[in-house]
């Protein structure tokens, strides 16, 4: 038998001319050969050309160079789809050919069959065929969609094309095509429509969201996607996107009329102001670009730029990404050397106050580190310029030295020192409003920290860490209060067991203080139980003005807490607080509750407090007052999901709060509805259909209340 499958393979390989490697094995239960033809039967496998045929009987027509197959055939091919046929007649190359009752399986599992095909230069031509991507849904005997077409045109390296296609959903026929076209499953990207989106408002109507893809070559891509909309206007929308070897480039960019703010007039002086501005202007758009370029292993360059006609487009129009209403543009040239960092940086800001909004011309930043007696060694340098308009501006230049070093005692106590010497210089330019002068400081700070972890063993096999924290600061009070940093910063969970509570890095606290607290966490059976931090810190020196919201009014501040709690696999509960002991009750909380598992799932956060809202750049900060800078907030936020079924999810939320004005402090104690929707995800492996209905209570500029019904469609491999 070895001696027959070894002449065997021998003989197709002169037949089919074709060199050693194409052909990288043959099995056959017998084998006849004679001067035209070779025929082989029997559990017969032939791997050839990248393909795994077999079949009951495979024979070779030399003359004719033509493979004969039949019955039980399977082929599977470079690009990893499977074929079923009861017959197939094909040339060696299987570039010509036809065969019957053909099923196949593609690589993503979606499945094709016709009654009979033709091969023509390696594109198949199918009739009666029958197509769905629904492989799980067919094991349960129901299928989502499929796809019924009279001929089709299956190319592996580019399109499946259908003529003459009816679309059925859960068995029934919904409607009928003459010309439908899908990539081929092989294909990661090509040009043709992505999935359209729909959108319908109670203020902007109907709008639907077309999209085109150019795939101009595998480093880049152009996608337009206007906006249609049947109240408001329309926006003409692209994306831009290349890949080059040393870096990438994108721009998002869109354009339209003032359509969409005609005849609005606003509800007081500064939204009139800003409409005015808009609709003399004649246009509304956006632009936000990237750069980022690799010079060498140690440099690069970067950009980026993000720019709106007005503060209120990106939230006008649907589909447009909605962000925060300050937009920030820079360019930057950054190295990075091991732990050193060199920047400089250059930046505007886009806001709802331009003449209060700096720009960063530039920002110079120089980080080095190294180690130095059993320490760290660190030094840093910026130098920052801010322009406003109307010629203000700030500059400033800081150098901190500083050398750190975790202790360890061998009684387990471990002793964190940090010494810094900071220089810094401020020029500031004289403006009326302003309560900064220019000033030159050295401040040199000690900041020593104890620490102490204990392991602490419970019954039913828990254990918990708990560490006691005790540190000092000693630093000389700044002679002048500094126009980068903020003067009444605010006490939070996270700055208030660490040596500095500035949020810039180039500011250091003034004044001699005491920081204290704690840390504890809980473990059973190696997991995480809970983790619950708690202290305040105490002026030792004369304590700056400052405000109740900051929580550092009195000499000794607000007790701040944060908890973390995992009650089960599925329970999460956090919790943040700040207790004030001058008005003896709660002055921040914010808490929530989260639950997951495999039906439901839902977050529910409440949150209430103060806080200090003041900008320095453009309020004289020795004369303001408490209420001026004091921002209340309250409100509670939840979200549910219901998984319905293994295919069905519903899901909904709502927002309650109070109102705060953005341009000025203005405390609204009123908690009203601001944000519902409810929504119905249908998905399972061939389909995705969400749809959701959202109700937005909020009116500022041209933004008024509105309804938005949402639907989007995922049909696996057709991009709808």
């Amino acid at each position: 038998m070895k001696k027959k499958i070894l002449a065997l393979m021998v003989m197709i390989l002169l037949f089919l001319e074709a060199p050693a490697e194409d052909i990288t094995f043959i099995n056959a239960d017998t084998a006849q050969s004679s001067q035209d033809a070779v025929h082989c039967e029997g559990n017969v496998i032939i791997v050839y050309c990248n393909r795994i045929i077999s079949a009951d009987t495979i024979s070779y027509d030399r003359k004719k160079e033509i493979i004969n197959a039949q019955g039980n055939i399977i082929i599977k091919d470079e690009w990893q789809n499977v074929y079923f046929l009861d017959s197939l007649s094909v040339n060696k190359n299987f570039s010509l050919g036809e065969g019957k009752n053909v099923k196949i399986i593609m690589s993503d599992q979606s499945r094709l069959a016709a009654a009979e095909f033709l091969i023509k230069n390696g594109k198949y031509e199918l009739k009666n065929v029958i197509y769905t991507p629904c492989y799980a849904c067919s094991n349960l005997g129901e299928l989502t969609w499929q796809m019924k077409a009279l001929n089709v045109t299956f190319d592996p390296e580019n399109y499946v094309e259908y003529r003459n296609t009816y679309f059925e959903l859960f068995g029934t026929s919904i409607f009928h095509t003459p010309y439908f076209a899908h990539v081929s499953p092989k294909i990661k990207r090509k040009s043709g429509f992505l999935a359209p989106k729909f959108s319908v408002s109670s203020k902007n109507g109907l709008s639907v969201l077309p999209q085109y893809l150019f795939a101009i070559s595998d480093s880049q891509e152009l996608i337009l996607k206007p906006i249609v909309t049947s109240k408001i206007g329309n926006v003409g929308w692209m994306y831009y996107a290349l890949r080059f070897p040393n870096g990438e480039f994108d721009v998002d960019t869109s354009l339209t009329n003032t359509r969409s703010v005609k005849g609005q007039i606003g509800d007081n002086d500064s939204e009139k102001k800003a409409i005015k501005k808009i609709q003399d202007s004649g246009y509304r758009g956006h632009i936000f670009s990237k750069l980022k370029y690799e010079i060498n292993d140690v440099w690069r360059y970067s950009f980026d730029i993000n720019l709106a006609s007005d503060s209120y487009y990106l939230k006008k129009f649907p589909f447009l990404k909605s962000i925060d209403r300050l937009l920030e543009s820079n360019m930057k040239f950054e190295g990075f050397d091991g732990r050193n960092y060199t920047s400089v940086k250059t930046a505007m800001f886009q806001s709802e106050n331009p003449e209060y909004t700096p720009r960063l011309l530039p920002v110079v930043e120089r980080n080095y580190s190294r180690d130095l007696w059993n320490g760290t060694f660190g030094l840093d340098c910026c130098v920052m310029n801010l322009d406003f308009r109307h010629h203000r501006s700030a500059r400033k230049a800081v150098s901190n030295a500083s050398w750190e070093k975790e202790i360890l005692l061998s009684d387990g106590h471990l002793i964190d020192f940090k010494g810094i010497l900071s220089l810094q210089g401020e020029k500031v330019s004289r403006w009326e409003r302003s309560g900064y002068d220019s000033s030159f400081m050295a401040k040199p700070q000690v900041n020593v920290a104890w620490k102490q972890p204990l392991v602490l063993t419970m019954p039913g096999q828990t254990s918990a860490i708990f560490t006691p924290i005790i540190g000092i600061i000693i630093a000389g009070n700044k002679k002048n209060v500094d126009f980068f940093e903020e003067p009444f910063c605010e006490i939070n969970p996270i700055n208030f067991l660490v040596g500095n509570k500035c949020i810039s890095p180039y500011n250091i606290d003034s004044g001699d203080r005491i920081y204290y607290g704690l840390k504890l966490s809980g473990y059973q059976d190696g997991k995480n139980l809970y983790r619950y931090t708690m202290g305040r810190s105490t002026e030792l020196t004369a304590i700056p003005d400052r405000f109740e919201a900051s929580g550092l009014k009195q000499r000794n501040s607000n007790i701040v807490s944060s908890l973390e709690a995992f009650l089960s696999s599925e329970w999460t509960f956090i919790m943040n607080t700040s207790y004030s002991t001058h008005s003896k009750r709660l002055s921040n909380i914010d808490a929530g509750l989260n639950f997951s598992d495999k039906k439901i799932c839902f977050d529910l956060m409440i949150f209430r407090g103060k806080q200090c809202a003041y900008n320095q750049s453009f309020i004289d900060y020795k004369n303001i007052s408490e209420e001026q800078t004091t921002q209340k907030y309250k409100g509670i936020m939840f979200n549910a999901g219901w998984n319905v079924s293994s295919t069905i999810k519903l899901k909904g939320g709502v927002v309650f709060g109070n109102e705060v004005n953005t341009v000025t402090i203005a405390n609204k104690d009123n908690v009203r509805l601001i944000k519902q929707n409810i929504g119905i995800e249908y998905k399972n492996e061939c389909t995705t259909v969400d749809f959701i209905v959202e109700r937005k209570n909020f009116s500022t500029g041209d933004l008024k209340p509105e309804t938005n019904f949402q639907l989007a469609v995922h049909l696996k491999n057709l991009g709808i």
